[in-house]
């Protein structure tokens, strides 16, 4: 028997009165308030997409340590655009989703090569890589006035208690409900102030658990204040399990030089360098497995391999756990481009060479990941003692 699907409830509508009174009210109390943000205080539509990019999956307080950094080497979209991945990447180093600075950098050199001038439509943005609806349309509000919403869960989370949404906002109908309330709702004439003001709205008075709503300017048109629902609202579907993931991780020394793998443009930690990796069973974790990678790399491995540390990073979805062995190998006297004894310290910078030979300090000058950063922290003092 095939049931038929519950019809989905259409969005609250909105009467002209109260609408006037949110924009008025919300607008004004931005006015007053809003976060001082260095993103803000550009007028260039390039330094907000930057910050756009920046803020996805990422907070505001952690994107403010790296925007200025960001903007003051690559000042324009030209020059983000003729810089090559590694400096790019070395500059992203510890935002973390590294596909979106990938995705960027692409972006800057289709904009470069198309004349310079960044799209002014929500339609023509979103043609780039990496900007999405949401971020399409927060860039043509906040940067050329287009009167488009921009719904994140800051967003969502206001408008699902402004009036009372009883439905899962993470879901295909809440999500479509909150964008439609928040389309009706934009502001004509300051419709990237009016998406700005919804978000600081959401992140300093309207909070996930604690909110401050005697503080709060929409008070007194809040469905889920005057239900007592605040705090049963937004409604949100559990979100994904964790998965934990052991990997073996080997530190190949010869002399005073570490072997380090490039990983593949896409996926986790695109472009970024990192210590030879393998995800293995956890009964699996053993140093014939190190043996195993090192004769991969056309290694031969001298003496033992060490487990010196365990370390952990957590990830969105991901619980990752490094066993972290180290060993001192000799490349063996092979020919051909898997050779590592042709590949150099300094390197070239093509995605072709994926393997490099690197001092310690050397190490400190390629962008990695945070995880491999931990790595080498942990392994620092067993390195030292290798290097003597």
């Amino acid at each position: 028997m095939i049931r038929a699907r519950r019809p989905i409830k259409p969005p609250p509508s909105i009467d002209t009165k109260r609408r006037t009174a949110i924009r008025r009210r919300l607008l004004n109390w931005y006015d007053r308030n809003k976060r001082d943000l260095p993103w803000r205080r550009r007028r260039s539509p390039y330094a907000k997409w930057v910050a756009e990019i920046m803020l996805q999956q990422t907070r505001v307080e952690t994107v403010q340590r790296y925007y200025k950094r960001f903007m003051k080497r690559f000042a324009t979209v030209r020059a983000l655009a003729d810089a090559d991945h590694t400096t790019v990447l070395k500059h992203w180093e510890g935002l973390g989703y590294y596909r979106r600075v990938l995705n960027l950098h692409r972006a800057a050199r289709i904009v470069r090569d198309q004349g310079g001038r960044i799209p002014r439509t929500i339609e023509a943005l979103a043609k780039l890589p990496g900007v999405g609806p949401y971020t399409a349309a927060a860039i043509a509000s906040m940067a050329f006035n287009e009167p488009v919403a921009a719904v994140d869960g800051n967003v969502a989370r206001v408008l699902a208690r402004l009036f009372a949404v009883d439905l899962d906002v993470r879901s295909g109908p809440g999500q479509r409900t909150t964008q439609a309330l928040a389309t009706e709702l934009v502001s004509q004439k300051r419709p990237g102030d009016f998406n700005q003001a919804l978000m600081d709205l959401g992140s300093m008075i309207c909070t996930p658990r604690h909110p401050k709503c005697p503080k709060c300017p929409l008070k007194s048109l809040c469905e889920a204040r005057r239900l007592g629902r605040v705090h049963s609202l937004p409604i949100l579907s559990a979100r994904s399990h964790v998965k934990e993931t052991t990997l073996v991780t080997s530190l190949f020394t010869h002399g005073d030089q570490m072997l380090l793998r490039r990983r593949p443009l896409g996926g986790l930690w695109s472009g970024l360098w990192e210590f030879p990796t393998i995800e293995v069973p956890q009964k699996h974790i053993a140093a014939r497995t190190v043996r195993d990678m090192a004769g991969a790399e056309g290694l031969d491995v001298v003496g033992r391999p060490r487990k010196i540390a365990l370390v952990k990073h957590k990830l969105t979805h991901r619980a990752l756990q490094f066993h972290i062995y180290v060993c001192r190998v000799i490349p063996r006297p092979r020919r051909g481009a898997t050779d590592l004894r042709n590949v150099t310290q300094e390197g070239s910078n093509t995605y072709a060479e994926s393997a490099r030979w690197v001092t310690r300090r050397r190490f400190e000058e390629l962008p990695v990941s945070t995880a491999q950063r931990k790595v080498f922290a942990a392994s620092e003092e067993t390195l030292g003692l290798i290097a003597e």
